[in-house]
């Protein structure tokens, strides 16, 4: 779980095709808020799923970053409970 003053959690993915946010041109995949005691461990889960172009059709790995709003990394406090984000692959097929 993420400590500090910041609420917000951006998820940024390699995987995805650059797109505005504001003026900038970013991967970005989601937001979610961060706001929860701090003895708490939770499990986020988003479900609106939302599909979003990727930019790579082949790949060997996936980065996923997630930082707060003035870009730094996102300080998690140590916890037995993991970070997961899971994928769904909608294929699209255009003739």
């Amino acid at each position: 779980m993420p400590v500090g003053d910041n609420t917000n959690a951006l998820v940024y993915c390699n995987l995805i095709a650059p797109q505005f946010i504001d003026t900038d041109m970013v991967r970005f995949l989601r937001a979610f808020n961060t706001t929860w005691p701090s003895d708490y461990d939770t499990e986020y889960l988003f479900h609106n799923v939302y599909y979003v172009p990727v930019e790579k059709r082949m790949f060997r790995d996936i980065r996923i970053e997630i930082l707060n709003l003035t870009c730094e990394r996102v300080a998690f406090k140590d916890s037995k409970t993991p970070l997961k984000v899971v994928f769904h692959f909608r294929r699209v097929i255009t003739h």
